[in-house]
């Protein structure tokens, strides 16, 4: 997989992160491929949250330079929510692809399955779903949760499986 190119502004922090010694202006950022980096802004520049800025390796605008990979935890409120947001978002102009992955995931070991790490599937909802998609396989969120009957939904159950994967809480990626 090739590196990121594009990147959405969570947050602006104009005196960089609280908890560092540096104090240039800087900023919170999603890449594409759903990892939180922390990037250095150009002088004079100021980003508002939701701008998508470049990063890839040509001339950039905004970003002077990636300074680190950055865990949630380390947003404000209004930058988790931006995150949230944005996570929701990528799950739903992404059905597609996310509804393919699910269609072809397998086990992770003999007691685990990938699926099982979707929270809202359990060990007999990972099998039902299993089952189902060997009859055929699922083509939308909305045929996952009827064929199912899932109450709250497959889509909420990847977003929260997506901000898992984003906070590094677990060792295996099935998203990002």
């Amino acid at each position: 997989m090739g590196r990121d190119e594009y990147a959405i502004v969570l947050e602006y922090l104009p005196y960089g992160l609280v908890d560092t010694k540096d104090r240039r202006p800087s900023a919170i950022v999603l890449t594409d491929s759903l990892s939180l980096l922390l990037v250095s802004l150009k002088k004079d520049v100021v980003v508002e949250s939701g701008k998508r800025v470049y990063i890839g390796e040509e001339k950039r605008d905004e970003i002077h330079h990636i300074i680190k990979r950055i865990a949630p935890d380390k947003l404000s409120e209004s930058g988790l929510q931006n995150l949230k947001n944005m996570v929701h978002k990528a799950a739903q102009d992404n059905e597609k692809k996310y509804v393919e992955i699910l269609n072809t995931l397998g086990p992770i070991n003999v007691r685990l399955h990938a699926l099982e790490l979707i929270p809202g599937l359990g060990k007999k909802m990972t099998q039902k779903m299993i089952e189902e998609r060997q009859k055929k396989p699922f083509e939308s969120y909305a045929d996952i949760d009827a064929r199912l009957q899932l109450a709250s939904g497959i889509s909420h159950g990847i977003e929260q499986r997506i901000l898992e994967e984003i906070s590094e809480t677990d060792k295996y990626r099935i998203f990002t």
